[in-house]
């Protein structure tokens, strides 16, 4: 099972202390093809976009989500998982822990940076890998502002909300499942929204792909 990294002091809006290279996704936009986001839509689809949300309030550090996610997806013990959690202490004070996975961006910098059309959007918008086209450049993990995705022998991996564990698109992932704290949320983001800002959520994560991830 993964380790809780080290506390490190953020304020609530840097809480995830990344977004300022996205600045590099905007370059690498210009000049990366998009078919990739056609070929995984199905216009017969309702147009939803899915997302998490995490109440840090609640989450106590157990890292089962991390464990849930491994045996999901097979991910092997000496391999990076999918999902990670962070401790992270406040400037005020106090001890949090975030459970963080691939943000599944409005407008993901991974999927204009890669040149090989290996990632894709769905209309549901769930961002998914094509491992069978991903060539290893690692584009995407610069142009990502979360630096979320890793490489395996297979090619680039990323949280799929359990696509490929054979969920449902809308149902819950495994992750969430296993979330013993109520901490850890998914589903439709408008749906979501009131429940999250009535627990102290401001919006979602602001940062320029625009993150499908409320926090708390």
């Amino acid at each position: 099972m993964d380790r809780r990294e080290p506390a490190r002091s953020v304020t609530r809006r840097s809480v995830l202390a990344a977004a300022c290279v996205a600045a590099a996704s905007a370059t690498l936009a210009s000049c990366a093809p998009r078919d990739a986001a056609a070929s995984t839509e199905d216009p017969s689809e309702k147009r939803v976009q899915y997302g998490f949300w995490m109440d840090s309030r609640n989450c106590v550090g157990c890292a089962s989500c991390v464990a849930a996610c491994r045996q999901a997806s097979g991910t092997p013990e000496d391999g990076e998982a999918r999902r990670k959690t962070v401790a992270y202490r406040f400037e005020r004070g106090g001890l949090r822990f975030v459970s963080l996975s691939c943000m599944h961006c409005a407008q993901p910098a991974c999927l204009a940076a890669c040149p090989a059309g290996a990632i894709g959007k769905r209309a549901d918008g769930i961002v998914v890998v094509d491992q069978g086209r991903c060539i290893g450049c690692r584009y995407c993990h610069e142009a990502c502002p979360f630096g979320t995705p890793h490489y395996t022998p297979q090619g680039m991996d990323k949280c799929d909300c359990c696509l490929g564990a054979g969920v449902e698109p809308g149902r819950e992932p495994y992750c969430v499942q296993a979330c013993p704290a109520d901490a850890l949320h998914f589903g439709e983001l408008e749906e979501m929204r009131p429940q999250a800002e009535a627990a102290g959520a401001t919006g979602l994560l602001e940062a320029p792909t625009g993150p499908s991830f409320f926090l708390t």
